[in-house]
C-alpha cells in the first residue's frame, strides 16, 4: 500500500499497550497500517489458520526425524551359549546418526569375554566406527521424498491457507474501515444538513408560513429517516469491523478520516493512478507470498524427478574400523591392533516406479506452471481493470465536486432569496435536495474509490510489506 495514511507518531509506543488491553483501549487512532498490524496479530481465523499451518509443519518434521534421528546413546548386551559349555557376552555402547539422504555414522565402544570348560578366558575391549553413504545418485533418497508425500501435500495446503487467511481476513478489516470513513461523512453532513432547516424554522419563523413550515419539516423528517439508516448501517459495520480486527470495543471517533484532495501531492491513491502499470505488476509480484509456496512445491516436484531420473540403482557403500585397544588370553596380554572394513550394496530399482516417480513429477511441475502463469495474468488483469477504474472514480469525483460547489453556491443564493420573500419555498427545497443529493452521490463516489484501491491493496500483496508472514 503505497499511500497508506502514514502520522507522526510511532506505532511501537502503542504495541505493548494495545495487544494486552485489546478489548478495553478505545483512544488508539486507527488507520490503514495499525489496522493490518492488529488483524493479523489478533484475529482469530487468522491464528487458527497459522496453528493448523504449525501443526502440519511439526507433522512434516516428525515424518523427517524418523530418518534423521540422532541417538546419543545405544546400549546393546548379548550373550551365546552353546552345549560345550562354551558362553560369550559382547556388550557395545555408543551413538548414531542418520540424515535423510540415507548416510549414516556411528561409533561404539565395547567389550567381548569368553569362558567355559576346557577354554582359555578372554577378554577383549575395542572402539569401532562405521560410515554409510548412498552413492552416484542413489535412490534412498527419492525412496524417502516419495514416502512423506503426503505429509509434503499437507504442509502446502496449510501454507496456501494461511496466507489465504491473511489476505482474506485483513481486507475484509480494511473493507470495512473504508467503507465507514465516508459513511461516517454522509451520516455528519445529514445531520448538519438537519440542523441547518431546524435553524431555519426556529430563527426565522416570523416570515415563514404554515404552508412552507409543513413542507421543510417534510424534509427533516426525509432526513431523519435517511440519518436513521445510516445509523443502522454504521453500527453494522462497527460491530464487523471489531470481530475481524478481534477488538473488544471499536469507537467510531478511533477510524483517521480521510479526506482526498487531488490538488495537493501524494494524494491518498495517487501511487495507483501515476505510477505505470508494469511497475505495480512486477512489485505485486515480489510481495505475493503465495507465489513464493508455488515456487517451493515446484523446486521439490523438479527434485524428485531429477532423483527419478537418475536413480536406476540403490549404490549403499560402508566403511568403518575397529581397533583393539586391550585384550587377554587366558593370562597373557594379547597386542593392540586395527581392523578395517569396506562394504557396498547394489540394487537396481523397479523401472515402473521410476517412471511413474518421473511422470507423476513432471505433471506436478505442469500443474504449478499453470497455476503460477494464471495467477499472474489474473494479477495483471486485476491492476488493469482496477489501475483504470480508480482514474475514471477520480474523474468522476472531480467533476462532481465541481458540481457540489456550484450547487453550494446555488443553494445558500435560494436560501437567501427565500428568506428575503424574493423566492418560492419550492424553488429553495429544490436547491436544498440537489444539494444534499449531489453530496451524498460524491460521497458514494468517495466510497467506491476507496474499494478500490482496497481491491488494488489486495491484489498486490501490500499487506506483506506491513506484517513478516513467515512460511
Amino acid at each position: 500500500m503505497k499511500k497508506l495514511l502514514i502520522i507522526n507518531f510511532i506505532f511501537s509506543f502503542f504495541v505493548s499497550t494495545v495487544f494486552s488491553q485489546i478489548n478495553t483501549e478505545t483512544t488508539l487512532i486507527l488507520f490503514p497500517e495499525n489496522i493490518i498490524k492488529i488483524t493479523f496479530d489478533n484475529n482469530d481465523r487468522i491464528k487458527s489458520a497459522y496453528y493448523k499451518l504449525e501443526a502440519a509443519k511439526y507433522n512434516f518434521k516428525l515424518f523427517e526425524s524418523e530418518y534423521t534421528q540422532f541417538n546419543p546413546l545405544i546400549v546393546a548386551p548379548r550373550i551365546n551359549s552353546n552345549s560345550e559349555e562354551y558362553y560369550e557376552t559382547d556388550v557395545t555402547a555408543g551413538m548414531k546418526k542418520e540424515f535423510f539422504n540415507g548416510s549414516s555414522i556411528s561409533t561404539y565402544i565395547g567389550n567381548r569375554s569368553v569362558w567355559g570348560d576346557d577354554i582359555t578366558r578372554g577378554n577383549l575391549n575395542y572402539i569401532e566406527a562405521e560410515i554409510g553413504v548412498p552413492m552416484f545418485s542413489s535412490s534412498r533418497k527419492l525412496e524417502r521424498i516419495i514416502k512423506r508425500t503426503f505429509e509434503e501435500n499437507e504442509l502446502y495446503t496449510k501454507n496456501l491457507d494461511y496466507v489465504d487467511a491473511v489476505r482474506t481476513n485483513i481486507k475484509d478489516a480494511l473493507e470495512q474501515y473504508y467503507d465507514l470513513v465516508p459513511r461516517i461523512k454522509t451520516y455528519e453532513i445529514l445531520k448538519e444538513y438537519r440542523l441547518q432547516l431546524t435553524d431555519l424554522l426556529s430563527n426565522d419563523s416570523s416570515i415563514i408560513t404554515e404552508n412552507d413550515r409543513e413542507q421543510i419539516e417534510g424534509e427533516i423528517t426525509n432526513l431523519n429517516s435517511k440519518i436513521t439508516g445510516w445509523e443502522i448501517t454504521l453500527y453494522s459495520l462497527q460491530l464487523q469491523m471489531q470481530l475481524s480486527m478481534n477488538m473488544g470495543r471499536i469507537e467510531l471517533g478511533q477510524l483517521m478520516k480521510i479526506d482526498i484532495d487531488f490538488n495537493k501531492p501524494n494524494y491518498f491513491g495517487e501511487y495507483y493512478i501515476k505510477e505505470a502499470t508494469d511497475t505495480i505488476f512486477q512489485k505485486a509480484l515480489k510481495n505475493d507470498t503465495e507465489f513464493n509456496v508455488l515456487g517451493i512445491i515446484k523446486k521439490n516436484a523438479e527434485e524428485k524427478k531429477h532423483l527419478a531420473e537418475r536413480g536406476k540403482l540403490d549404490i549403499y557403500a560402508t566403511a568403518g574400523g575397529r581397533y583393539n585397544y586391550y585384550e587377554t588370553m587366558g593370562i597373557e596380554r594379547q597386542n593392540n591392533f586395527l581392523m578395517a572394513n569396506a562394504g557396498i550394496k547394489i540394487k537396481i530399482n523397479d523401472r515402473s516406479v521410476l517412471e511413474n516417480t518421473i511422470a507423476k513429477a513432471q505433471a506436478d511441475i505442469d500443474a504449478i506452471e499453470y497455476t503460477i502463469d494464471n495467477r499472474r495474468k489474473l494479477i495483471q488483469s486485476d491492476i488493469l481493470q482496477l489501475k483504470d477504474a480508480l482514474t475514471k472514480k477520480r474523474e468522476q469525483l472531480i467533476s462532481t465536486s465541481a458540481s457540489l460547489k456550484s450547487w453550494k453556491k446555488i443553494y445558500t443564493s435560494k436560501k437567501e432569496l427565500y428568506l428575503a420573500n424574493q423566492e418560492s419555498v419550492d424553488n429553495f427545497i429544490q436547491a436544498f435536495r440537489s444539494l444534499v443529493s449531489t453530496n451524498e452521490n460524491f460521497l458514494k463516489l468517495e466510497n467506491n474509490y476507496l474499494d478500490l484501491i482496497r481491491d488494488l491493496d489486495y491484489v498486490c500483496g501490500e499487506y506483506f510489506t506491513v506484517i513478516n508472514v513467515l512460511n
